[in-house]
């Protein structure tokens, strides 16, 4: 499927809210342009979110519908879907684009790649270190201050070959230059960033651009 056929598959779904009448989730795309080798869009879904209250009769259940929304980004020269939300807008988006594509799409497993992002980061205070050999423990997770430099840490990496899937830390984001506590997933291929106020495109930018050049290069 070429770039242009793409993008009319997207613009053909449109979001709808969800009536009593239909039950059908609603779920579609906006502003849906192409940009070089980029395809980018809004989002907004319904998701379904049952009340439980009581009542003089007992326990009653209602379904009520809440609103997300959220972006994704199309990269067809790195051949990457990156999705700009929570996970479950992710998660709808997986679903939309390989039943409109027929797209194979696999979270952005790091493969052990995160090493190179968490030998960036700063004060690092939770670390899951997973394919262990070492008897019968397989995974190890550490919790306290500043394990970046914990030697217990690398030991589990070197000496029993594991690989540090998930950790969260301090990166230093470089425009506006700012320091924030970010999680990486390396498995799940996502990151969660705290900050009190909007980040920057620039900023969100660097981050993924780094989680996707520690990626290994997708087979062909």
């Amino acid at each position: 499927m070429n770039p242009s056929q793409i993008v009319a598959k997207l613009k053909a779904i449109t979001y709808a809210p969800t009536t009593e009448k239909s039950k059908k989730l609603g779920a579609g795309f906006s502003k849906v342009k192409l940009t070089g080798k980029t395809i980018t869009a809004d989002f907004m879904a319904d998701f379904r979110v049952v009340v439980r209250t009581h009542g003089k009769e007992g326990y009653s259940t209602k379904p009520y519908y809440s609103v997300d929304n959220g972006s994704v980004l199309v990269k067809l020269d790195r051949k990457t879907v990156e999705v700009r939300g929570s996970e479950r807008i992710a998660r709808r988006i997986r679903s939309l684009l390989a039943s409109e594509t027929g797209a194979t799409l696999s979270p952005l497993n790091l493969n052990g790649g995160a090493k190179k992002l968490y030998d960036m980061a700063t004060d690092v205070d939770a670390v899951l270190v997973t394919g262990v050999e070492k008897g019968s423990l397989t995974q190890a997770e550490f919790k306290g201050l500043g394990l970046q430099s914990e030697e217990e840490v690398g030991m589990y990496t070197r000496r029993y070959k594991g690989e540090i899937a998930r950790f969260r830390g301090m990166f230093e984001y470089p425009s506006p230059r700012t320091t924030l506590k970010t999680s990486v997933n390396g498995a799940a291929g996502s990151i969660m960033i705290w900050t009190s106020d909007e980040l920057s495109d620039r900023n969100v930018r660097w981050i993924v651009k780094m989680m996707e050049d520690s990626a290994p290069p997708p087979e062909r």
